[in-house]
C-alpha cells in the first residue's frame, strides 16, 4: 500500500480523478469527491468502498492535504 493510501480501502475512489485525501487536524483521513463541491447530485464524502461510480474517472493516486 502506498504512503499516501488510507490504511481503509475505498474502493473505485483510490484510482479517481475527483478524490482527495483529507487529513484533520487530530490525524484522521477522509475520501473526499470534489465533485461534491461543485454538484450536489454527488455526495462531498461518499459512503465507502465505492463500487460503482458513473462519475469515476481514472487517475494516478491521489496525494493527502492536511486539513487548513
Amino acid at each position: 500500500m502506498l504512503p499516501s493510501m488510507p490504511e481503509t480501502p475505498v474502493g473505485l475512489c483510490s484510482s479517481c480523478t475527483h478524490q482527495r485525501m483529507i487529513r484533520s487536524g487530530r490525524g484522521s483521513t477522509f475520501s473526499m469527491c470534489e465533485r461534491g463541491l461543485k454538484d450536489d447530485a454527488w455526495p462531498k464524502y461518499p459512503r465507502l468502498p465505492v463500487l460503482r461510480c458513473r462519475g469515476y474517472e481514472p487517475a494516478g493516486p491521489a496525494p493527502v492535504r492536511d486539513a487548513a
